[in-house]
């Protein structure tokens, strides 16, 4: 393995940062600043990991559900401290950046993490099965059950929210 060149660096950030931030938008609200660290893990490697891909969506995995449960602590002590101010009316309030994030949304983890993996990421059944620890039987059905969930959902009539007067 020899040592990672720069410019070989910033083609894969190219090519693969967008997938990886869709993927560490699953588990955290801060997904750039993942990618971007695990770029930099990677930069600081001596030697190329033996599967560069898979690695990179490892680490983002492990630092966006890491993020998140510091994110989860920190508004737990938050809620303690200001149990009686309310800030917002509801989570609710909020508003995906795209449709494909909120279809995304109505499926479990583990289908999102396989179909972003696969049809963004590229990984194959076999590194998707690794990444999520269980058997490629496993993730090729978790794959076509949240397809088939996500064109069940595409097929459904979409409203426009109402104009409140």
């Amino acid at each position: 393995m020899a040592r990672i060149e720069p410019e070989l660096l910033g083609c894969l950030f190219d090519e693969h940062a967008s997938a990886l931030v869709l993927y560490a938008r699953q588990w955290s609200d801060r997904p750039e600043d993942i990618v971007q660290d695990a770029f930099v893990a990677l930069a600081r490697q001596r030697h190329w990991p033996e599967h560069v891909l898979p690695w990179l969506y490892r680490v983002v995995r492990n630092a966006a559900i890491a993020a998140a449960r510091s994110d989860q602590r920190r508004r737990r002590r938050e809620a303690l401290i200001s149990a009686s101010k309310i800030w917002f009316a509801s989570a609710d309030e909020r508003i995906d950046a795209t449709d494909a994030t909120s279809l995304l949304a109505n499926l479990t983890l583990e289908q999102r993490e396989v179909i972003v993996a696969r049809l963004w990421g590229g990984l194959t059944f076999e590194e998707i099965a690794r990444l999520q620890g269980c058997s490629l039987t496993t993730a090729h059905r978790r794959y076509t059950a949240g397809l088939a969930r996500l064109q069940e959902r595409l097929e459904q009539p979409w409203t426009l929210p109402t104009a409140i007067p």
